[in-house]
């Protein structure tokens, strides 16, 4: 039987997140500790993952990197869940011209 490995409760939550290598998913849930997230096609990913998370809304931008902790390939999608590692929140300034 699987146990339930999370520290924290998550939140459903779909937001664009940009890859470092420019690649684009959308998140499914997030919590304080990890998020999972979805890429269109099947991607094969390993090591610490780095990304962000622009909120326009507020003017600010989320930065982290991710231990991936599994990834799932079904219905031409990939599911990565990642544990945030050095989760950075930063104002975006605004455009000058």
């Amino acid at each position: 039987m699987f146990e339930e490995q999370r520290v924290n409760p998550r939140e459903r939550l779909a937001l664009l997140l940009k890859l470092a290598d420019g690649a684009q998913a959308v998140t499914r849930d997030i919590s304080a500790s990890g998020l999972y997230f979805e890429m269109q096609g099947a991607h094969v990913l390993s090591g610490p993952v780095d990304f962000e998370l622009e909120l326009p809304e507020v003017s600010m931008r989320f930065t982290a990197s991710g231990e991936i902790v599994r990834v799932e390939l079904r219905d031409g999608r990939t599911g990565v869940a990642v544990r945030l590692i050095d989760p950075r929140l930063d104002a975006i300034e605004p455009d000058s011209g």
